[in-house]
């Protein structure tokens, strides 16, 4: 399962990602079934059911396995990136409140450029980065908002004792930005692996065959059977695409809201 596959099935609208990852099962297991039960009799099928329910069973149980793998993976991605967002934000929203130290007189203009440097910095990833990310790419494109950032609240000297406590304090927060911002840049590039991809798409794909030679006296049941299993089979594979990719798609799981917030700083 080729990267670019999966992360343009997860970047594709919701609504249509769910149509892909959940419809194609569902059309494989019904086309599969309607194969099968047109060569093999209802008959020839009972014969071996009891062989294929245990076999069957032992390929879901690997199923749920694999899943699970995926599923935690994926979550543990999603809360990585949700984590790091919170942590610059949070920084930034601390430099925002720190202006206010710089109240003294002939300090507006370093305390203006303060303000204005967060707002930049807000709309810069906002209007730059987000786009590429969400594309699936890798933005730097705020490196300039962060480097004006950094120097207006590096570059004015504190006068008074509250000031000096603030710089010591604002020089972290530079810090935890700067770590954050890398973190939140290279989310694009940590998703789980092939080799998971492929073991979640070659179970799925067991899983989806198999079913149809147990054999079943009713063929509207087994029809509906196979169809209940294709769609747990694609929600798991939705869930698992969405978290490994929480700020692609449209909409993504993680929003630039923070930001935004940030841009409408006085």
């Amino acid at each position: 399962m080729d990267a670019l596959l999966v992360q343009s099935i997860a970047s594709l609208p919701t609504p249509l990602a769910a149509l892909v990852a959940i419809g194609l099962p569902v059309l494989l297991a019904m086309g599969v079934g309607m194969v099968i039960l047109s060569v093999f009799t209802p008959q020839e099928l009972a014969i071996n059911a009891e062989v294929g329910r245990a076999k069957f069973s032992f390929i879901v149980e690997i199923y749920a396995v694999i899943a699970a793998l995926a599923l935690v993976g994926a979550w543990d991605i999603y809360q990585s990136a949700r984590d790091t967002l919170q942590k610059e934000t949070s920084a930034l929203y601390m430099l925002a409140h720190a202006t206010d130290a710089y109240a003294l007189e002939g300090q507006a203009e370093a305390r203006a450029e303060m303000r204005a440097a967060l707002r930049a910095y807000g709309a810069a990833v906002v209007e730059q980065d987000w786009p590429t990310m969400q594309a699936g790419m890798p933005g730097r494109d705020s490196d300039a908002a962060f480097t004006r950032l950094s120097r207006a609240f590096m570059t004015p000297e504190p006068e008074t004792q509250a000031q000096q406590a603030v710089a010591q304090n604002t020089a972290q927060w530079l810090l935890q930005v700067a770590e954050a911002r890398t973190a939140r840049l290279s989310v694009g590039t940590r998703t789980l692996t092939m080799l998971v991809w492929f073991l979640v798409l070659t179970a799925s794909v067991s899983v989806l065959l198999f079913q149809w030679f147990i054999g079943s006296a009713h063929l509207a049941l087994h029809y509906t059977m196979g169809a209940v299993v294709a769609l747990i089979v694609g929600v798991v594979l939705l869930v698992s695409l969405k978290l490994a990719f929480p700020i692609v798609g449209a909409p993504p799981l993680l929003s630039p809201r923070p930001f935004l917030e940030l841009m409408r700083l006085p």
